[in-house]
């Protein structure tokens, strides 16, 4: 089988270095492309119908820091001489998002990054894992 478009999601903020390396590998064995993908979920606004100000302000940090630990693995990619992209985005659902995501772009490979979760970000794996299975057709690997 041949991966020639290689998506690598980020479930946590924080990511390991072994998981572009594999992503680079398989690129350079394929000569695939990559994107990398981080969401940043989305809080529930503590009113009920809107954020607050503090909220919307966390929010922005968080995709601000998430655009940055991007671009430095874009500054690897060059040194492996591989074609990548990166996003983020803002979402309320990834799994949901994640599904919808996968059916525009038909990836031929999934790389899920998820190492150090928490007991609370290990249950949405499970839940998004779950929903992979069930809505997408598509080679996954996923790492710690």
């Amino acid at each position: 089988m041949k991966f020639e478009n290689i998506l690598v999601i980020f479930i946590t903020l924080e990511h390991t270095e072994h998981t572009y390396d594999v992503a680079f590998e398989l690129a350079k064995k394929f000569n695939s492309k990559i994107t990398f993908l981080k969401c940043v979920i989305e809080s529930h606004p503590t009113f009920g119908f809107f954020r607050t100000k503090k909220e919307k302000e966390s929010h922005k940090k968080e995709l601000q820091e998430a655009e940055k630990s991007l671009h430095e693995i874009e500054d690897l990619a060059k040194k492996f001489d591989v074609s990548i992209n990166t996003l983020v985005e803002s979402v309320e659902s990834f799994p949901d998002f994640l599904v919808s995501y996968v059916e525009e772009n038909h990836p031929d490979l999934l790389i899920i990054d998820s190492h150090s979760l928490d007991e609370v970000e290990h249950q949405d794996h499970k839940v998004t894992i779950h929903k992979i299975f069930q809505e997408i057709s598509c080679p996954l690997l996923t790492l710690k």
